[in-house]
C-alpha cells in the first residue's frame, strides 16, 4: 500500500497522544519515518475527494443523491441495472441470492408499518468470488470471542460472500491502537467507531487516510443510504458535513428509543421511608438525607463519563448549565464551566458533599465499581442508562428481593422553571464507520462501499438490529417480533444484555437500527417516557463539525482548558478549593482563551444551523 503524507501536525498530535498513553518507541520511530519519506497519494480516493462536486446544504445533497443513485421514485420494477450498473433481480422476497430485492418502501411479511423504513437495493452476493475486507472494532464480550461465529456476521458473509477480518484493539487501548496504526500506516479497509482522528474526519481526508464517500453514493453505488436520505429529508442534516459530504455511515435508530441515560432512585427505598418523587432540588435535598437512614452516602455522580454530568446534565442541568459546550436559547454557544449557572450547580454539589450525601470516592470510582454499589446498596440515587437497569435489577433482587428501581426527571431549580437540559435525542447517531483508502489502494472500494451501504438496507438492518430471522427472532401474528434464540428463551435465568452479542449487533451501530429490539423491563420504557417530557434544546447537536484549521486550533486550546476544567470542578466539589476562588478560576479560563473556543464552537453551530 502506497504511503500517505500526513502534514506534519497531525502525525506529532497522533504521536503526542501516543506517548502520553504510554506508547512504546519503537512504535513512534515507525510512525515518524513514514512522516518524513510519505509522498502525497495519486488513487482514485483522493483524486475523487478533490475533484467531486459536492452539495453545499443538506437539502443538495439530499436532492441530487436521488436523481442518481436507486431507491426511489418510478425505478422499482423497471429497473434493468442496480449499483455499479449489475444486473438486477426481479423483485421479489427471495429473488436476490435468497433474500428480497425492491426499490420502494415494500413489507414481504406481516411485520408493522413501524418496523418497515428501508428498501432492499444491494445486489446479492456482492462479489462472484469470495473477498475479505478488514474492520477494526473495538470489542470486548463476555460471550464471544470470535465475531466471525456470531449469527449476524455468519449470515452477512453468507448473503454477500464477504468475509472479515478483525482487528481489535487491546480493550483500553483503543485510543493508542489507532494512533499508532495511523502512524505506521498500517491501515484497514473500515474502521468502525474508531478514536478521534487529529483534525475530525474531513482532515483525515484530506490526509489520505478515510476516504469520502459521496462520490459513491451520488454514484449509485449506494442506492439504500440514497433512498434514506432523500425520504427522510429530516436525517441528512445531521449525516452530512457542512459541504454536503458523506464522510461516514451513520448510526441511524430509525426506530428511536431515546433519551437513553439519566437518573434513577431506589423506589423501594422511599417507599419504605414515605418519600415523594422528587422533582426540585428542594426535594432532592430532603429525600438525600432522609435516604442516609439506608446508606451513609446515598447519592453517587460521575462527572466525565457517559453516565454522568457531562451527556445527562444531572443537576448541572437543574442550574442551566453544563460540563462542556450548551447553546443557550438554541443558538447561542457558552462553554458551561464559566457560565453563570455553574458557580449555583458547584455550591450545591459542595454542600451535599460536605454534609455526606455523596459518595467521597465519586472522583476515582471506576464503572465497574459503581455498578456494583449500585446493585449492592450502597447509593440511593445515580446516573445509568437504561439498558444496565436489568441485569443492575436481577443483581440487586437477589441480594434484597425489595430492591427496586425507578427513574426521575432531572430537577428544577427554581419554580415555574422549565429544563432545557439532559441527555438527548438523535436518530441520527454519532457513531461512524469510515472506509479507509486502503480499500482504494487494494482496488476493494467498491465492494466495501457496497457492503457498508447493505447494513442501510431493511434487510441488513432487520439483520443487526435482531439477528438471522429463523434463528434469534421471528414475526408474530400480531406484526411484531419475538425472540426466539434457544439460549435465551429456553433458560430462565438467560439474561439478553448478557448474550445479545451472540445474535445481534449492539457493538456496531452503523446501520439502520431498531433500537426498540431488546428485552426491556417496565421501567425502560417508563423512563423513556419520562425523561422525553422535559427538553433537550439546549444541547450542542452532536453533528457539528470544525474544519480542519479549527479542529487544529481547538486540540490545542482545549487541552489546557479541559485539564484546569478537570481538576477545578473536583476541587470545588469536594472543598480543595473554596467557593470564594470561583471568580479566580473563571479569570483562568479567560487567560486560556477560552473567549476563542466559544467563537470557533459558535462557527460550527452557525454552519450547522445553516444546513
Amino acid at each position: 500500500m502506497k504511503l500517505r503524507s500526513i502534514s506534519a501536525l497531525a502525525v506529532s498530535a497522533i504521536l503526542a497522544l501516543s506517548v502520553l498513553a504510554g506508547c512504546g518507541g519503537g512504535a513512534a520511530q515507525s510512525g515518524g519515518a513514514a512522516a518524513t519519506t510519505a509522498k502525497k497519494s495519486t488513487t482514485a480516493a483522493a483524486k475523487t475527494a478533490t475533484t467531486a462536486k459536492t452539495a453545499t446544504t443538506a437539502k443538495a445533497a439530499a436532492g441530487n443523491t436521488a436523481t442518481t443513485a436507486a431507491g426511489g421514485g418510478n425505478t422499482a420494477s423497471s429497473t434493468a441495472t442496480g449499483e455499479g450498473g449489475r444486473p438486477a433481480p426481479p423483485e421479489g422476497k427471495d429473488t436476490n441470492n435468497g433474500r428480497p430485492y425492491n426499490l420502494t418502501l415494500k413489507a414481504w411479511d406481516n411485520r408493522q408499518q413501524k418496523y418497515l423504513n428501508g428498501i432492499n437495493a444491494t445486489i446479492l452476493p456482492i462479489v462472484d468470488k469470495p473477498t475479505t475486507i478488514t474492520i477494526w472494532l473495538p470489542f470486548h464480550s463476555t460471550v464471544v470471542t470470535d465475531l466471525n461465529e456470531t449469527e449476524v456476521f455468519k449470515a452477512l458473509k453468507q448473503r454477500t460472500g464477504i468475509s472479515v477480518e478483525w482487528m481489535l484493539p487491546p480493550v483500553g487501548q483503543e485510543q493508542d491502537n489507532f494512533n499508532l496504526l495511523i502512524a505506521g500506516n498500517n491501515l484497514p479497509d473500515v474502521f468502525c467507531n474508531p478514536s478521534n482522528y487529529p483534525g475530525g474526519p474531513a482532515k483525515a481526508v484530506d490526509d489520505g487516510i478515510y476516504n469520502d464517500l459521496t462520490p459513491y453514493v451520488k454514484g449509485g453505488l449506494m442506492p439504500n443510504t440514497a433512498f434514506l436520505m432523500k425520504n427522510r429529508p429530516d436525517l441528512v442534516k445531521d449525516y452530512v458535513d457542512d459541504q454536503g459530504r458523506y464522510l461516514s455511515i451513520k448510526g441511524i435508530d430509525i426506530v428511536p428509543t431515546s433519551p437513553w441515560s439519566g437518573l434513577w432512585v431506589r423506589q423501594d427505598w422511599l417507599d419504605e421511608l414515605s418519600i415523594p418523587e422528587p422533582k426540585t432540588i428542594d426535594d432532592w435535598d430532603a429525600m438525600l438525607r432522609a435516604l442516609q437512614k439506608k446508606t451513609p452516602h446515598p447519592l453517587s455522580i460521575d462527572i466525565k463519563d457517559w453516565y454522568g454530568v457531562a451527556t445527562n446534565f444531572e443537576f448541572a442541568g437543574s442550574y442551566e448549565t453544563g460540563y462542556d459546550y450548551i447553546r443557550r436559547d438554541g443558538k447561542t454557544v457558552e462553554y458551561g464551566p464559566v457560565n453563570p449557572g455553574y458557580l449555583p450547580f458547584l455550591t450545591k454539589m459542595n454542600e451535599w458533599y460536605a454534609a455526606g450525601l455523596i459518595d467521597p470516592d465519586f472522583a476515582t470510582r471506576t464503572y465497574d465499581d459503581y455498578v456494583s454499589n449500585c446493585i449492592n446498596g450502597v447509593y440511593g440515587a445515580f446516573g445509568m442508562a437504561y439498558g444496565d437497569v436489568g441485569p443492575m435489577m436481577l443483581g440487586g433482587q437477589k441480594k434484597d428481593p425489595k430492591y427496586q428501581l425507578k427513574p426521575v426527571l432531572q430537577p428544577t431549580a427554581t419554580a415555574g422553571q422549565v429544563i432545557h437540559l439532559r441527555q438527548g435525542d438523535e436518530i441520527v447517531r454519532s457513531s461512524n464507520s469510515y472506509m479507509t483508502t486502503k480499500a482504494v489502494d487494494d482496488k476493494i472500494d467498491k465492494i466495501v462501499a457496497q457492503y457498508l451501504d447493505y447494513w442501510y438496507s431493511q434487510d441488513g438492518g432487520d439483520l443487526f438490529s435482531m439477528g438471522p430471522e429463523g434463528v434469534s427472532y421471528e414475526w408474530d401474528s400480531n406484526g411484531t417480533y419475538k425472540w426466539i434464540y434457544p439460549d435465551l428463551v429456553n433458560n430462565p435465568d438467560a439474561d439478553f444484555w448478557t448474550l445479545m452479542d451472540r445474535f445481534k449487533s449492539h457493538y456496531i451501530q452503523t446501520y439502520l437500527r431498531d433500537s426498540a429490539a431488546y428485552i426491556m423491563r417496565p421501567e425502560v420504557f417508563e423512563c423513556i417516557d419520562k425523561w422525553a417530557s422535559q427538553k433537550d434544546d439546549w444541547r450542542m447537536p452532536a453533528a457539528i463539525t470544525q474544519t480542519p484549521d479549527e479542529a487544529k486550533e481547538l486540540a490545542t486550546l482545549e487541552a489546557d482548558i479541559t485539564t484546569y476544567r478537570d481538576e477545578m470542578t473536583v476541587r470545588f466539589i469536594t472543598g480543595q478549593e473554596p467557593l470564594t476562588n470561583y471568580n479566580a478560576f473563571v479569570d483562568q479560563m479567560k487567560k486560556l482563551n477560552v473567549a476563542r473556543v466559544v467563537e470557533l464552537k459558535q462557527a460550527a453551530l452557525d454552519r450547522y444551523l445553516a444546513r
